[in-house]
């Protein structure tokens, strides 16, 4: 079950997003681009999330390049060589290897 969503002291919307402020969000960006991330949400008609709040959810979510689902078997295999190698300092790892 999800909670409802909260209002801070600005009135601006916390919690979950919605299908519809996604839907409106990647509309929005797809058609004009993402310009100026503190003029989006009044342009695309989100003025209820910070621009923040919006750009956090294009980058990690909405984008169209951004692979959803689970490894490959070849991605899974290079995770593990790399760990094998390096173990847990991910600083050292040159994906190139």
């Amino acid at each position: 079950m999800v909670r409802a969503p909260t209002y801070d002291e600005n009135g601006m919307k916390k919690g979950a997003w919605s299908k519809e402020e996604d839907d409106k969000l990647r509309a929005y960006i797809l058609k004009y681009g993402h310009w100026n991330w503190r003029e989006i949400p009044k342009f695309a008609g989100k003025s209820v999330k910070v621009w923040k709040s919006c750009r956090l959810r294009w980058m990690n979510y909405l984008r169209p390049d951004i692979k959803h689902g689970s490894y490959t078997k070849e991605e899974e295999d290079t995770i593990i060589r790399l760990r094998q190698q390096h173990g847990n300092n991910f600083l050292k790892i040159d994906l190139a290897a």
